[in-house]
C-alpha cells in the first residue's frame, strides 16, 4: 500500500465531515451490506504505535471517493499522533460468508453464518462441558445489530443528515483494546461491519463497529482452544462519545 500521509489523513477526515450533511453524498459512499476488512498486521501496527491506555481510535474519512476507516494512533495525551504514514481499510464488498462463533461460559457453542450480503443464513448449537473463560459479547446480539444496520442504516443516516445536518453522524469510533487484540495471532483478517444498537444512555439508536475475526481453520474457535468468541461489538461512536466520556 502506498503512503497515506498526515496531510492525506486530514483531507480524508475533512471530506467526510463535509459529506455528513449531504445525504446524496452519503448514499454514494455507503451501502448497508458493505464492510471494512482489516489485516492482523495493521492491528499490530496500531497497537505498537498507540500510547493510549484502553481504547484504539479509528476515524472515518473519504479518500479517492471511497469511505475509509483510518487507524489513528494516539499519544498519551489522547491526541492523534503525527506520523509519516497511516493504515486504513476501504469500505467494500464482503468476499466470503462469515461464521460467527461464541462459546458460552457454561453449556453450549453457537454458530451463525452471515452471507456475503450480511443476511443471516444458518445456525447450529453444540453442547459442551463448562469452561472458565469470562463471557464476551453474544454473537446473537451482534447478528441482530448487523441486521438492524442492513435494514435501517440508510434510514438512520437520512434522518441524521436531513434533520440534524449530519452533526450526530459518527466521525470516529473508540474500540476497546482488550477486545480487538483477542484472537489476532491466528486470524487471517478482521471483518468490520456497521451495526445499530439501542443506547439506554442517549435514548436512541447509535451505530457501532462489529469486529469479526476470520480464521483459515474455523475450529480454532471452540471449547478446546478456549477462544470464547470471534465477534466483538463494544466500539463507541464519536459523537456522542468523546475521550472524556469513555470509562
Amino acid at each position: 500500500m502506498f503512503d497515506f500521509t498526515f496531510e492525506n489523513y486530514n483531507d480524508a477526515v475533512a471530506n467526510w465531515d463535509l459529506a455528513r450533511s449531504n445525504y446524496s453524498d452519503i448514499q454514494s459512499l455507503i451501502s448497508p451490506q458493505l464492510v471494512f476488512t482489516i489485516l492482523p498486521d495493521q492491528i499490530a501496527w496500531l497497537n505498537a504505535e498507540d500510547e493510549s491506555v484502553d481504547y484504539f481510535r479509528m476515524d472515518i474519512g473519504i479518500w479517492k471517493n471511497k469511505l475509509i476507516l483510518i487507524l489513528a494512533p494516539r499519544a498519551s495525551d489522547s491526541a492523534v499522533m503525527v506520523l509519516t504514514n497511516y493504515e486504513f481499510a476501504t469500505l467494500g464488498v464482503l468476499e466470503n460468508d462469515l461464521q460467527l462463533t461464541q462459546t458460552k461460559t457454561y453449556t453450549m457453542t453457537s454458530n451463525y453464518t452471515l452471507t456475503k450480503d450480511l443476511r443471516k443464513s444458518t445456525n447450529d448449537t453444540d453442547i459442551n462441558f463448562p469452561i472458565m473463560d469470562q463471557p464476551v459479547t453474544g454473537q446473537q446480539i451482534a447478528v441482530g445489530e448487523i441486521e438492524s444496520w442492513r435494514e435501517n442504516g440508510m434510514d438512520w443516516l437520512s434522518l441524521e443528515s436531513n434533520e440534524f445536518n449530519g452533526e450526530r453522524i459518527f466521525k470516529s469510533f473508540y474500540v476497546p483494546k482488550a477486545d480487538l487484540l483477542q484472537n489476532q495471532e491466528t486470524a487471517t483478517s478482521i471483518v468490520c461491519a456497521f451495526g445499530l444498537k439501542p443506547s439506554p444512555v442517549y435514548q436512541r439508536l447509535l451505530p457501532t463497529l462489529i469486529f469479526i475475526s476470520c480464521f483459515e481453520n474455523p475450529s480454532l474457535v471452540n471449547v478446546n482452544a478456549k477462544v470464547p468468541s470471534n465477534t466483538y461489538d463494544w466500539s463507541k461512536p464519536e459523537p456522542p462519545y468523546n475521550i472524556s466520556t469513555l470509562g
